[in-house]
């Protein structure tokens, strides 16, 4: 648009200076076009005639020929990967070569732009291709675990094509939570999509780049290589992007959990999220279609990839420093490790419902996750080693004084000790470490029975367990007539005590 002064530089340039239209528009840097249009206007161009000139005329003749078609390959670009989508640059060499097209690449750059903005500020239909993409969000929601009011959080995917749902409750959202609902909710579809739509949650980016290009955190990246997907993530604070599983979590706590749930575990409150997935495929129909989202999610099925013969790993992995104690710590748990181990650097892998630790590629340790603040959670058989050489220690050690030891360890070595003393504690270690050999239940088994007897002894509880373990190789007596005939006619010749002094010279002692 010329204003005012430009209207009287070209003038001035023109009628006073001498100057061609040409030199005018190299002076004024405008286009020979402009300048020749001015020229011929004898009245300089007020505020309302310049309203009046352009109402309407927001693109020329030429560029509004090939707005449609612009528009079109906008929209089509909607639904395709990120980086297989036309540029301004692309856009103006297509409308070139196959409509004709006269006008400027700057005028097309500032088209496209502008049409660009206002596609992505309207929602746009789509119709996902089966298998092509899931979305993912979290979502919280309130249940009565083990009688009183407990804040969990729910794992929701959805097929965008098949709408098929599922939902997962977790007491967190930290990254072994965030991979191992993908392990579950793989399983339960079948297979595995194209591709999938994300926010930019910490689990799954380090930072963002520029663009819809993120910095993905290395176990993210992991599980997409071991399951083949690709991720794909939101522009920053537009989760409209993804609106379809923003309705998901809502749906899900609006209809699987109210009235709140009552349950005794995660496990249980899981199980009834399974099912109400299923009854909800069997019942909800496809939008503008006459199939329900069980029948569609069949054929869905057949296009997924297929899921992997091993399951991902879904835990975090730190590393951690073996006490004197020959405890480990994590997030302000203490767990034990074998006391061989002190003083070593160790592996931990934290799980949803457990903690692994690794040395030397083996599993040195595993136990149940414990989800409280402050607690030692032991293993007596990571001690015995040490209490063979501390004896008197059994007494006191933290480990034996757990629940998971059977009470009758407790009574037998009280009774040992007092009927043999220090060396009662010794000998009470040994039993323990036969666990090894025969397990946990034999061996309970056989303090039981000697308890029984009022016999407080190591030998008489190891020949308990001697004869436990023969009696599990249970000898079958074979009647007469099930028995072979050359065996019948078996004959064991009766020893020549004769022949026996002949070899030891005659002396018999």
């Amino acid at each position: 648009m010329i204003n005012m002064a430009q209207f009287y530089n070209i003038k001035f340039l023109h009628e006073v200076e001498g100057l061609s239209q040409r030199q005018i528009a190299q002076k004024l840097g405008i286009s020979r076009n402009t300048v020749s249009k001015y020229l011929k206007q004898n009245e300089a161009p007020t505020t309302i005639n310049r309203q009046n000139s352009y109402i309407g005329r927001e693109y020329s003749d030429e560029t509004r020929r090939v707005l449609p078609i612009i528009d079109q390959w906008l929209e089509d670009d909607l639904k395709r990967w990120g980086k297989q989508k036309h540029t301004a640059a692309r856009i103006f060499r297509r409308l070139q070569d196959e409509y004709n097209f006269k006008g400027s690449e700057s005028n097309i750059r500032k088209v496209v732009a502008k049409r660009r903005k206002k596609l992505q500020d309207v929602f746009i239909p789509l119709d996902f291709q089966l298998s092509h993409q899931f979305q993912f969000d979290w979502g919280e929601a309130d249940i009565i675990l083990q009688g009183r009011t407990q804040r969990i959080y729910l794992f929701c995917m959805q097929l965008s094509a098949s709408r098929v749902r599922f939902a997962r409750a977790y007491l967190h959202e930290k990254q072994e939570a965030f991979l191992d609902g993908f392990v579950h909710a793989f399983e339960f579809f079948g297979g595995v999509p194209t591709e999938g739509l994300f926010d930019n949650l910490k689990t799954a980016v380090v930072k963002i780049l520029q663009g819809r290009d993120r910095l993905e955190q290395e176990a993210f990246l992991a599980l997409q290589a071991h399951y083949l997907f690709k991720a794909e993530f939101c522009n920053v604070r537009s989760g409209n992007e993804k609106g379809r599983i923003e309705g998901t979590v809502g749906y899900v706590r609006r209809n699987a959990l109210v009235p709140l749930p009552e349950v005794q575990s995660l496990d249980e409150l899981n199980d009834h999220l399974l099912k109400w997935c299923l009854k909800d495929a069997e019942q909800k129909t496809v939008p503008h279609t006459n199939e329900k989202v069980a029948q569609m999610w069949e054929k869905e099925k057949e296009y997924l990839h297929p899921l992997p013969e091993k399951k991902f790993e879904a835990c975090r992995l730190v590393s951690c420093q073996v006490n004197k104690t020959s405890l480990i710590t994590v997030e302000t748990n203490q767990y034990s490790i074998p006391c061989s181990y002190v003083g070593q650097g160790v592996w931990v892998k934290i799980f949803v419902d457990r903690v692994s630790v690794v040395a030397q590629n083996q599993v040195i340790a595993e136990h149940p996750r414990s989800y409280e603040r402050n607690q030692m959670i032991t293993n007596l058989d990571h001690y015995l080693e040490a209490l063979l050489k501390k004896p008197r220690a059994i007494r006191d050690a933290h480990a034996f004084q757990s629940s998971d030891i059977p009470d009758v360890f407790r009574r037998f070595h009280r009774k040992m000790r007092e009927h043999e003393g220090a060396s009662g504690d010794r000998k009470f270690i040994r039993l323990l470490l036969l666990h090894r050999e025969i397990g946990m239940e034999k061996l309970t088994q056989a303090l039981l029975e000697a308890e029984q007897a009022q016999i407080y002894r190591y030998e008489v509880v190891h020949e308990i367990i001697q004869r436990l373990s023969n009696n599990c190789l249970k000898i079958q007596d074979l009647s007469k007539e099930k028995t072979p005939v050359n065996l019948l006619d078996y004959k064991i010749q009766k020893a020549n005590i004769a022949q026996y002094g002949q070899l030891t010279g005659g002396q018999m002692k």
